[in-house]
């Protein structure tokens, strides 16, 4: 993984502070550990949550809060403008008017007008410790415990319950209030029950804890930051495969599968999971618009038919609770209303093995229509709005891919375009290759371009699970 996406739209709470009788030369390391790991943060693609107002310092001048180090460090590293904002600032109005300087009013104004910072403003009247922290849990993601007291402590409890990571650090460095163990006490906590701060790796990270030793360094304080980067980034990618995934896409047919992989960018020698009933499913993480990800997981039936679609499809819902299932493959297409090569997206689908033998040895059709529900249909209205960009995007992604069309082959007309189209979905047991069996379906619903057989077990699976 790229570093500038490790902690993308990630922001982190550096938590702490320094008690008053502190050694200069702790509060100097402290410092320039901030500075380090801002750095690799902002690096990473992250940012910070901070509020500010006064700033305390000791009898030499040096500041017993990290806020503002964190506040000067992201402006000297990003003194542009900027289209993410990688600083919220909480505070109060009244507070930066009466309790900072000039000179850090400035510095904060600056980095707003930038784009690199926005502020999250409180109300003065309602200020209070647990406010001040509420709001900052309410935008972190992640939180580092670094020095400080109850406040720390507070903070990191209310991350646990939204089951957030949080990293204590062992420097000594008390706290600006003198009330309690702070970083400290965190750390003591997370060496016995470490899964309750890194829900997803904490049984690894407490093994590593020592590494990230500030109080007795056995690294530079630019390589400690650089591995507790890679923590959270490694608490975030475990958290996110151990979710359910965002989608389930299924295929019938091992020729269907190694096109979905090929289209998935899953290597053909790729080790796949087997679930608990025996069936394979191989991983696929989709980049989206907004550097997020999409989980998906591929999966086949291994068998044409409605009655292996549904019992495996059912059996993958069960075990794995995607939000979204897709199924992708190979279908028939009337010769007049489809061509080679085509993409169809299916609005409805008619099952229409359902009948009755009546006397007199004549049958009664009793089809059965599934239409997406209003979610999907909205979904699928909206992508295909967006003509010109999808047409552009597909033709890339077709070109990546090597997909070639011919101008002209025996068995019928080619798909002159690469734009989906939506068409209703005749779904059974029969492999249709009798043209005029194949129109006769039109009988049941006039909408019939398409027919195939896995579709209305799928449907069912799918309508079963809600």
């Amino acid at each position: 993984m790229e570093n500038d996406l490790m902690l993308a739209s990630r922001h982190i709470l550096l938590a702490g502070s320094v008690s008053n009788t502190t050694e200069n030369e702790l509060i100097d390391r402290a410092h320039t550990f901030v500075k380090e790991f801002v750095g690799e943060v902002i690096n990473a693609g992250g940012g910070f949550v901070i509020y500010v107002a006064a700033e305390p310092v000791n009898a030499d001048n040096k500041p017993l809060l990290f806020d503002w180090t964190v506040a000067e460090a992201i402006d000297k590293l990003l003194p542009g403008e900027s289209s993410l904002v990688r600083l919220k600032i909480v505070a109060s109005r009244e507070r930066l008017q009466s309790k900072a300087n000039p000179e850090q009013r400035r510095l904060l104004y600056g980095m707003i007008a930038r784009g690199v910072a926005e502020l999250v403003p409180l109300e003065d009247e309602v200020l209070t410790g647990g406010n001040v922290g509420d709001e900052q849990i309410e935008h972190a993601t992640a939180m580092v415990a670094l020095g400080g007291g109850k406040g720390v402590l507070d903070r990191a409890q209310k991350m646990v319950k939204r089951s957030l990571p949080v990293l204590p650090l062992d420097m000594q460095l008390g706290a600006n209030s003198e009330d309690g163990a702070g970083a400290l006490g965190v750390l003591k906590r997370f060496q016995s029950n470490p899964l309750t701060y890194m829900p997803n790796s904490g049984n690894k990270v407490v093994k590593v804890l020592p590494s990230l030793s500030l109080q007795e360094p056995v690294l530079s304080l630019q390589e400690i930051s650089k591995r507790i980067v890679k923590v959270f980034y490694e608490e975030e990618k475990a958290r996110i495969e151990a979710l359910p995934p965002d989608v389930l896409v299924l295929t019938a047919l091992d020729v269907e599968l190694a096109a979905a992989k090929q289209a998935f960018g899953i290597a053909e020698d790729a080790e796949h999971v087997t679930t608990k009933n025996g069936l394979h499913v191989w991983k696929a993480p989709v980049s989206k618009r907004g550097g997020k990800t999409a989980s998906c997981v591929v999966a086949c039936f291994a068998g044409a038919g409605n009655v292996d679609a549904a019992s495996v499809t059912t059996m993958l819902l069960g075990e794995l609770e995607p939000a979204n299932v897709m199924m992708m493959g190979i279908a028939a297409g009337l010769r007049d209303k489809c061509a080679l090569g085509e993409v169809i997206l299916a609005e409805r689908v008619v099952a229409y093995e359902g009948a009755a033998l009546i006397e007199g040895g004549k049958s009664e059709v009793r089809p059965e229509v599934t239409r997406l529900n209003m979610r999907v249909r909205q979904d699928v209205s909206a992508y295909l709005s967006n003509r010109a960009t999808l047409e552009s995007r597909l033709t890339d992604s077709y070109k990546m891919l090597g997909i070639e069309f011919p101008d002209h082959v025996d068995a019928g007309p080619v798909a002159q375009g690469v734009i989906p189209k939506t068409a209703t979905v005749a779904s059974g047991e029969k492999l249709l290759r009798d043209p005029d069996k194949f129109l006769g379906m039109r009988e049941l619903h006039g909408k019939i371009e398409i027919a195939e057989m896995e579709g209305a077990g799928l449907f069912a699976a799918c309508e079963n699970f809600g």
